[in-house]
C-alpha cells in the first residue's frame, strides 16, 4: 500500500503537471520536502546501530529525549540538526582536552571510576571536566533566559532543611535530585555535609577560564563548602601555574553519601585529581547509564 504521504505528493504534482503549472510545482517543492520523510534534507543515512562509536551508542542510549539517530561521525538531534562526533584530533594535551574537546572526548576519554573503591586519581585524571561546550547549549539552553525558562524549584532535604533549589527540568534533573534527597534524609549523619549548600543554578564561567560552568545550565549542585576541598582553594599557586600542578588529594566527605548522587547519574569532583569534593553534575554519560 502507498503511504499516504507519496499519494498525497504524487496527487500534488499530477494536478500541477495537469495545468501547466510548473513554476507553481517548484514553488510547492520545498513545502513537500519539509513535510514528506523521504525528501526531508534532515535525513541521516541508515547506521547499522552495532558500527556506531561506543561513545556514540551511549548518548544515544542516555539522552534519548534528544537524539534519534546518528551516522559514524555525527549525532542526530530531533529538530534535525547534526553534531560532528570526533574532530580526528587524536593527540590532544590536557589543557587542549578542557578548552578544545570534542563530543568523542566527552564521552570516550577518561573513565570515570564508578562506586566505593577507588584510589587517588592519577595526575590530570578528570573524568567529567571534559565538555563539549555546543551539547551542552543545545541541550539546556544557549542563554541564561533559555536555561531558566526550563528550572523548576525543588525542596532539598524537607525534614532536615526544606531548603529551595532551582534546577533543570531537562532530562529528568529535578526529579533525579528529588530522589537523592529522599534517599539523603534517610541519613542524619550526613546532614553537615548536605547544609547551606554551595549552589545549583549559576550562570557563570568556571574561574580562570572561558569556559561555561556546568552550574550555567542547572545540572549541578555544590553541597556544604564547608565540609569540602577544592584545588584552588588548597593550592594558591595555582594561579600562576594554572593545571599543572602537583596536588595531594584531599576530601572529607563519605563514599557512601556519594554513591547516592552516583546512582542517578551524576558524576562527582572528587573522584578529579583537580578535585572538587562539594561538586554534583548529571553526567550519565560519563559513567555510561
Amino acid at each position: 500500500m502507498i503511504p499516504f504521504q507519496i499519494r498525497s505528493l504524487w496527487s500534488q504534482i499530477y494536478k500541477t503537471m495537469k495545468n501547466h503549472h510548473f513554476f507553481l510545482l517548484l514553488f510547492l517543492l520545498p513545502f513537500l520536502a519539509k513535510n514528506t520523510p523521504f525528501l526531508s534534507h534532515n535525513t541521516a543515512p541508515a547506521i547499522k546501530k552495532d558500527t556506531l562509536p561506543a561513545g556514540i551508542k551511549t548518548l544515544l542510549a542516555v539522552y534519548p529525549d534528544h537524539l534519534i539517530r546518528a551516522t559514524k561521525n555525527a549525532i542526530i538531534w530531533k529538530d534535525g540538526t547534526s553534531m560532528p562526533f570526533d574532530d580526528g584530533n587524536a593527540n590532544k594535551s590536557f589543557n587542549d582536552l578542557l578548552d578544545h574537546p570534542d563530543l568523542e572526548d566527552q564521552v570516550s576519554g577518561m573513565q570515570y571510576p564508578l562506586g566505593r573503591n577507588f584510589s587517588a586519581p592519577p595526575k590530570n585524571s578528570d573524568p567529567g571536566r571534559v565538555r563539549y561546550e555546543p551539547f551542552f547549549l543545545k541541550m539546556y539552553g544557549r542563554t541564561e533566559a533559555e536555561v531558566r525558562s526550563n528550572l523548576v524549584e525543588i525542596t532539598w532535604l524537607p525534614k532536615h532543611l526544606n531548603q529551595k533549589l532551582l534546577v533543570s527540568k531537562i532530562n529528568g534533573v529535578a526529579d533525579h535530585l528529588r530522589k537523592i534527597s529522599e534517599e539523603l534524609e534517610q541519613h542524619p549523619e550526613w546532614v553537615k555535609y548536605l547544609t547551606d549548600p554551595g549552589g545549583t543554578f549559576n550562570w557563570r564561567k568556571i574561574s580562570g577560564t572561558d569556559r561555561l560552568s556546568t552550574h550555567s545550565f542547572g545540572i549541578t549542585i555544590d553541597i556544604n563548602t564547608g565540609f569540602s576541598n577544592y584545588w584552588q582553594w588548597d593550592n594558591k599557586a595555582w594561579k600562576e601555574k594554572g593545571e599543572d600542578l602537583d596536588l595531594v588529594y584531599v576530601n572529607r566527605i563519605p563514599l557512601e553519601l556519594v554513591r547516592v548522587f552516583e546512582k542517578n547519574g551524576f558524576i562527582w569532583g572528587g573522584k578529579w585529581y583537580h578535585y572538587d569534593t562539594m561538586h554534583f553534575e548529571y553526567r550519565p554519560e560519563v559513567m555510561g547509564k
